[in-house]
């Protein structure tokens, strides 16, 4: 199958009756979101997205993306690659489908005035969430060692000149 463009926005619920399958790339330029969390261009991201019908009669998107980008070290500040990858089944919500009817594996999501879903900003939901909550190297791989670090002692006592209400405690004394 060649990889195709994928489109912005489909019909969910019509996809999913003509078995339609998208197997191609989202435009990395279009992710605005993921864009500001990387140090670099986000490249076209591979995409495979099913519509189909499954055993209950909900209709559900499928899929899986993933793309590899260039994000910042969190520990020592250089850049680094990163693959991000998620696999996903979403279904719309409509009159016939409740998101309380549907199985736990399953994300719901609204569709707009349109009865469509922006394919791009899911794929892009899904990405984000695929990010390390904190982006670094390996400890063997980072130019920074762990182990060197000193931390310092706290000191515990409290620091009276830095008191706004000190004055006044020394004016009540009086």
């Amino acid at each position: 199958m060649q990889k195709v463009r994928v489109p912005i926005t489909v019909d969910p619920v019509k996809s999913a009756g003509k078995q339609l399958t998208y197997l191609g790339t989202v435009p990395g330029k279009s992710l605005v979101r993921l864009q500001e969390m990387l140090i670099e261009p986000c490249a076209d991201v591979d995409v495979s997205l099913s519509f189909d019908t499954d055993e209950q009669g909900i209709k559900r998107i499928s899929g899986n993306a993933q793309v590899t980008v260039q994000a910042c070290c969190e520990r020592c500040g250089e850049s680094m690659g990163l693959t991000l990858a998620s696999t996903f089944i979403y279904a719309p919500v409509t009159r016939r489908q409740a998101a309380t009817d549907m199985p736990d594996e399953y994300e719901p999501f609204e569709l707009d005035e349109m009865g469509e879903v922006n394919l791009h900003t899911l794929v892009e939901d899904e990405l984000i969430l695929a990010m390390p909550v904190v982006v670094k190297h390996d400890e063997r791989e980072c130019r920074v060692d762990t182990h060197a670090m000193q931390w310092g002692n706290v000191d515990d006592t409290p620091d009276v000149s830095d008191n706004p209400f000190a004055v006044l405690q020394e004016l009540k004394r009086k």
